[in-house]
């Protein structure tokens, strides 16, 4: 009998490979002894690593005869890759070389600002052809698809949106209609229903607070008022939409998430995950809208890391994303020709040309179509580097004294981008310690703030 059960258990273990690859599909391709390397870091969820990497090394089996691996680096999100530059930059000092290759995600201003004035980033010249069919033109809305310095340092990949994404049951018990603008996530029957992401450690998130600051001063011109006082009135709404919130999470990949489980009503998130998320539990439960004039596409990008120990390899990588094959590989539907082999991306590939024949994709959207009276302009982010730490000392630091405060006097701020922007040339140049007093007195100045507003409150 023991040998009997012995040898069932021996024929179990043999077959779990057999049963994992039908349950999920192919294996991963195996890592042969000849294939290349190329060295990633990046902020992107393992879905997309995964099907680029295995589509990467067939593709680079065919067309150069050899494969090569795709060595991942994680290091959280936008804001912990330049953390990590930073440390590294006395090793690459010494050595010539960061061991990282290629950076991919993050943004288009981490790219274009953050990266490239540290010098962390290389130019590649890539063939005219490859350009040309990517990037037909250099700009969508007056907005950068890449560098075009020379040579460029970096390439969009993709794009992206940002927008709110809702639980129609919630809010049918709160009695909220569905959310269609910014402003209507400051309605006070949302308080406590709302999830944030934490700017501080998501560059999608400080995007997408930047996106409604600069709503604010684009409205204010508009208005005849300094874009100045527009900026105050952005960070007011802000932090009235953190009024409501429940909590700050890491990143927005995980706000989808929270809304389909009813433990909030709504949250601000990137217009891939939401539409992920729709696609998983229905149209019925969920709703992902973009505030209309109120929201900016922004690219994706990839970039070459100065030092790159495997430059030839790493460049293969950014022709083969910009290829017509690899763009497809954003929106195609999984399993269908062409596309992933396991999970849809459900991203919106930067590539124009390939919306002219959408076969089999995901998303029926077209950004070159859609986009339209409003992009981030580089004038009106000139505080984007330090309005995640502002919104963390006014919002996140203090969440529970926010709550008790009188909403309505939270807008606008007690400072305009003047101020602001004198107060991120001081923390831009203060040492860590510094910073840290930086940070105690300028928290304590909006502790004291809530303070006065719930003691006003009381009286009344």
């Amino acid at each position: 009998m023991r040998r009997y059960a012995l040898l069932v258990l021996f024929l179990v273990v043999l077959l779990i490979p057999f049963v994992m690859r039908w349950a999920v599909g192919a294996l991963p391709t195996p890592r042969r002894k000849d294939s290349l390397r190329v060295v990633i870091v990046t902020p992107h969820v393992e879905s997309i690593k995964r099907e680029f990497a295995e589509a990467f090394d067939a593709w680079h089996r065919e067309k150069y005869g050899v494969g090569a691996i795709v060595d991942y680096r994680v290091y959280g999100g936008a804001t912990d890759i330049r953390k990590f530059f930073e440390a590294s930059r006395g090793v690459f000092e010494k050595t010539g070389t960061f061991k990282i290759d290629l950076v991919w995600g993050g943004g288009d201003y981490f790219f274009d600002v953050e990266l490239k004035r540290a010098g962390v980033l290389d130019g590649v010249d890539l063939p005219p052809d490859i350009l040309h069919a990517a990037f037909p033109k250099p700009d969508l809305n007056g907005l950068p698809l890449y560098d075009t310095s020379r040579p460029p340092t970096w390439f969009g990949t993709a794009l992206s949106s940002f927008g709110i994404v809702y639980n129609k049951d919630v809010l049918r018990v709160l009695n909220v209609p569905e959310p269609k603008t910014w402003s209507d996530l400051r309605d006070p029957r949302l308080h406590g229903w709302i999830i944030l992401a934490d700017p501080t450690r998501s560059a999608a998130a400080n995007s997408a607070f930047m996106v409604i600051v600069e709503r604010a001063m684009a409205d204010a011109a508009q208005q005849g008022r300094s874009e100045d006082a527009g900026w105050a009135d952005g960070m007011g709404m802000l932090r009235q939409i953190a009024w409501n919130a429940r909590l700050f999470t890491d990143g927005t990949s995980a706000i989808p998430g929270a809304v389909t489980s009813g433990d909030v009503a709504a949250g601000m998130t990137i217009d891939f995950h939401a539409r992920a998320q729709i696609e998983a539990v229905g149209e019925s439960r969920l709703g992902y809208v973009e505030p209309a004039g109120a929201t900016s596409i922004n690219p994706d990008p990839v970039a070459l890391v100065k030092g790159a120990e495997h430059r030839d390899v790493a460049v293969h990588f950014i022709e083969f994303i910009l290829s017509e094959r690899g763009q497809r590989l954003w929106n195609t539907r999984a399993r269908a020709p062409g596309g992933p082999k396991l999970t849809s991306l459900r991203r919106l590939p930067i590539m124009r040309s390939v919306y002219d024949s959408p076969l089999n994709f995901t998303d029926a959207v077209n950004p070159y179509s859609l986009a339209a009276g409003f992009n981030t302009d580089r004038h009106r982010t000139r505080t984007f580097s330090f309005l995640g730490d502002l919104i963390e000392m006014s919002c996140i630091d203090l969440l529970e004294d926010l709550k008790r405060t009188n909403q309505s006097k939270l807008s606008p701020f007690p400072f305009d981008q003047t101020e602001a922007l004198k107060r991120a040339d001081t923390w831009k140049n203060a040492t860590p310690l510094q910073r840290l007093e930086l940070k105690r007195q300028w928290t304590d100045e909006f502790r004291r703030e809530y303070s006065r507003s719930m003691a006003v409150s009381a009286m009344h």
